[in-house]
């Protein structure tokens, strides 16, 4: 049995203008041309995406992608994912909106 082919959706990005992704988790980014800038909720770092590259979204939360000068992307469907791989992600997600909580003084959510 083939896998299908995912289906996806290609974005002309430029600087200072971003592309903002929500409910995104599991959905791949993928560099076509230049170089993208994407900040993802939850996460400690930015990331830089070059060409032929790929990144996942890490969690539902806010990414943000951008163009450094200028640059083209490829936005995937989500890889398909056993549930234990769905559950996993969620887990990771919860937990990093816990430590970023911790980290800011307020209680974790109960």
């Amino acid at each position: 049995m083939q896998a299908r082919p995912q289906p996806y959706a290609e974005y002309t990005l430029s600087s200072d203008t971003p592309l903002r992704l929500e409910d995104a988790g599991g959905r791949v980014l993928e560099g076509v041309t230049g170089v993208t800038w994407i900040t993802a909720y939850g996460q400690a770092t930015d990331f830089l995406l070059r060409p032929g590259q790929r990144f996942v979204v890490p969690n539902d939360g806010l990414t943000l992608v951008d163009a450094i000068g200028s640059s083209r992307i490829r936005l995937a469907a989500p890889l398909a994912q056993s549930w234990g791989q769905r559950v996993l992600r969620e887990g990771q997600a919860r937990l990093a909106e816990s430590m970023m909580r911790l980290r800011q003084g307020l209680q974790p959510p109960g």
